[in-house]
Formats: C-alpha cells, sequence, structure tokens
C-alpha cells in the first residue's frame, strides 16, 4: 500500500464510499457533505479525486454541474467499437502482440454466478489473454464465457480469433438484421498488484494496475464476464470519449 501514490490511495477512497452509499448501482449522488464525512478527506482533495473519477469514465459530470455515475444507466459499446482491448491501447514504440494463455473449464465466481445468471458453482469456459510489446507483457484480459455456448468450440478457433469473435460466430441464428454484441464496462479502478499479476505480467507486489471490469451481453442476455488488468506504468488508455458509446435504452 506504501508504494501507491496518495492521489490513487485518496480515489479509492472516494470509490469506496461511493459504492458504500449506492451511487454506483443507481441511487441518488451523495452530497458532497456526506461524501466529507464518509471519507475522511479535506474538501480540496475531495474535489481532486472526483475530477480524477471523471477521467477514469467513473463519474461523469451533469450539465448543471453535478456528478452522477457512469453505471447509473447502463452504458454499453457496439460489438464493432470494441473487438478488444487492443482498440483501446496507445502504446508508445514497439508492436503489440497477444498470446492465448489457457482455456478450459472452471467454476464459476459467486460474482460471475450473479453476472451470468446461473447457478452457484456451475461451470464456464475461462479464456485468458495476455498483451505484449516488444516481447514484454503489460496487459492481460481474462473472460469467463457460459460453457453451452463454447462447450463444441474447437480450441484452435480461440487461438486465432478474438474472443468476441467467437462468441459472436457461436450465437444462434437471429432474424435479420442480427442483433450486436453489447459490452457494458461496469467499472473501472485503480489497484495494487496480486498474485495473478506477478504471474502473467511478471510484477512485483504492491505496483500500480489499471483494472476494467464489464461483461457482454446479446438481446439482454449475459454472454460472458471479464476482467482486464495492465500496468499503469507501462501503458495507457486511448480518450474514451473517441469510442462509440450509446445509452441501452430502458424497458418503458
Amino acid at each position: 500500500m506504501e508504494s501507491i501514490p496518495l492521489l490513487l490511495r485518496n480515489d479509492q477512497l472516494v470509490y469506496d464510499a461511493l459504492a458504500q452509499l449506492g451511487a454506483l448501482s443507481g441511487k441518488a449522488f451523495p452530497s458532497k457533505e456526506q461524501l466529507l464525512w464518509q471519507t475522511g478527506l479535506p474538501e480540496d482533495l475531495l474535489a481532486q479525486s472526483l475530477e480524477h473519477l471523471c477521467q477514469q469514465k467513473i463519474l461523469q459530470r451533469t450539465s448543471d454541474g453535478f456528478y452522477t455515475a457512469f453505471s447509473a444507466k447502463p452504458i454499453y459499446l457496439h460489438y464493432r467499437s470494441f473487438r478488444s482491448f487492443g482498440q483501446m491501447l496507445e502504446c508508445p514504440g514497439g508492436a503489440i502482440s497477444t498470446d492465448l494463455l489457457s482455456i478450459g473449464p472452471v467454476i464459476a465466481s459467486a460474482y460471475t454466478s450473479e453476472v451470468l445468471r446461473i447457478p452457484e458453482k456451475e461451470t464456464v469456459i475461462r479464456i485468458v489473454r495476455l498483451y505484449s510489446r516488444d516481447g514484454i507483457p503489460f496487459a492481460y484480459e481474462e473472460y469467463d464465457v457460459l460453457y453451452s455456448l463454447l462447450k463444441n468450440t474447437p480450441k484452435s478457433q480461440l487461438q486465432k480469433l478474438p474472443v468476441l469473435h467467437v462468441i459472436q460466430n457461436n450465437l444462434p441464428p437471429t432474424s435479420y438484421p442480427a442483433s450486436p454484441l453489447l459490452i457494458q464496462s461496469q467499472y473501472f479502478s485503480m489497484t495494487s498488484s496480486n498474485d495473478k499479476d506477478q504471474k502473467y505480467l511478471h510484477l512485483p507486489l504492491g505496483e500500480n494496475i489499471l483494472q476494467i471490469v464489464g461483461r457482454v451481453y446479446h438481446e439482454e442476455k449475459p454472454l460472458c464476464a471479464f476482467t482486464v488488468r495492465t500496468d499503469a506504468n507501462q501503458c495507457f488508455l486511448k480518450d474514451l470519449s473517441t469510442l462509440h458509446f450509446h445509452t441501452k435504452k430502458q424497458d418503458s
């Protein structure tokens, strides 16, 4: 924890407070006084962290200057706009390569079971893909996909094609025009490296990691939960506003 800059620790404090107060799951955004009390931060540092969370697309400013959470209304990306994490990367120098680290059945975690709306401890297919620049790993994706969707898919397909491409190819036939996959980024957060980051990214514990957690839908049915973790010191995300966001229409 000591190696994490003060600003990032403050951001995490504010993020945790917003989560505890329900602001990230659709409840009303708390007042400044509530956040000051909940975080224990002085007013200037609270304001700084709120702006930083806006830069990470966790929060956004409304037209009247107030804050709201991106997740208050589900924000989606068209499949054609985001086929893999690689399209969101802006890494100076060197060619980016991808490697498939593992494919296989695993028991779904409680979180994955909730996201995919399946019974606890049901089997899913886990796919781990690594991103490297000039042979140096800097990010990896971990997908937990419905077992029924990929159980008959040859491993060679997943070795050659992006995971979301394979998922799209395995969808049941739909009426024309075919509905696109929808990708919902649930949250972005700055955290510390863990055992998996040591294994995949060759990082010591306590390094800064940018984590993106989300899920993939097709016609309202969840198909996949994913996590992306990247060495925050080695790569930079493009401005997400350049991607084609659209807000999912709510049922009336």
